[in-house]
């Protein structure tokens, strides 16, 4: 079992939320206002004129436009939005099973395999319900993660089900079943180098205002890639130029004390050699009803 608070691929992904639900109702415990940007005809942001490097309103931004769907940010939900597929493949090969998940709060993502995968998930359930109210703040709000479980060199003992889990306070969806079939009639050799992938990340994340944020970012590679991030104005972000923003060892970056002027689209970039990947995550700042 992997999750995302250990080096892990965890999942979520993109979708296109009615404004009104977000900020224009006071009872989604979210409201309109002068931090935000439902109001701002005039494309104002926070006095100054609004970048347009973003879309007016958020909901237009590209990150958040393909699954339409009508959840409160009082109740608490997830549910799978990709399920990994089954595949046949040789010896040696190199597997990479994808999954994308959605929830309030934003999910951790689990995968299981093995004979007792089925039992486990549902020590899983039973777990996610008791420990409902200890979920840690870094991942209050609105969130997808997209999670990606990688086998470098495919063994025949590889052969079996593999499950992607999203857990979202006390609740849980799992995704079917996803057959790995490993075909002993054809053999290749373990490759020594792989390129640079990025195994967690999130498309987009809504939190509140004051809170601290966490914006995942695991990668693998043979060579171990280099990674850095950009904030959302492009600037690289270092600890010693961003006191709020610090990138974590495992390869996160935390915002704390979020504030209306860190919306924008943040984005991870891993190197290896030649090779150069980047994922962004869209992040918008919630303002809580009074």
């Amino acid at each position: 079992m992997q999750g995302l608070l250990g080096h892990s691929p965890l999942c979520l992904v993109a979708i296109q939320i009615p404004l009104i639900l977000l900020l224009a109702i006071d009872r989604s415990g979210v409201a309109a206002s002068t931090d935000g940007d439902a109001g701002l005809e005039d494309k104002r942001f926070n006095g100054a004129p609004y970048p347009d490097r973003f879309f007016l309103p958020f909901s237009k931004h590209p990150n958040v436009r393909k699954t339409l769907f009508q959840r409160s940010f009082m109740t608490t939900w997830t549910r799978i939005l990709q399920e990994p597929v089954s595949l046949q493949v040789a010896v040696g090969s190199r597997v990479e099973l994808q999954c994308e998940a959605v929830g309030n709060p934003s999910p951790q993502v689990y995968w299981f395999s093995g004979t007792e995968a089925e039992s486990q998930i549902q020590e899983m359930i039973t777990r996610a319900r008791e420990d409902a109210n200890r979920m840690p703040r870094q991942w209050d709000g609105m969130g997808q993660l997209t999670s990606t479980y990688v086998i470098d060199c495919v063994k025949p003992e590889d052969t079996g089900y593999r499950y992607c889990v999203s857990v979202s306070g006390g609740k849980v969806a799992h995704s079917k079943p996803a057959l790995l079939l490993v075909d002993t009639s054809r053999t290749g050799e373990c490759p020594r180098e792989s390129q640079p992938i990025v195994t967690l990340h999130a498309p987009w994340r809504f939190m509140y205002q004051g809170n601290t944020v966490i914006l995942p970012c695991r990668v693998e590679g043979q060579p171990m890639p280099y990674l850095y991030w950009l904030d959302n104005l492009g600037n690289r972000i270092s600890t010693s130029g961003f006191r709020r923003r610090t990138v974590l060892p495992n390869g996160d970056l935390r915002i704390d004390d979020l504030k209306w002027t860190d919306m924008g689209d943040y984005t991870c970039r891993v190197q290896s050699g030649n090779t150069e990947k980047s994922v962004s995550t869209f992040l918008y700042p919630l303002k809580r009803s009074q």
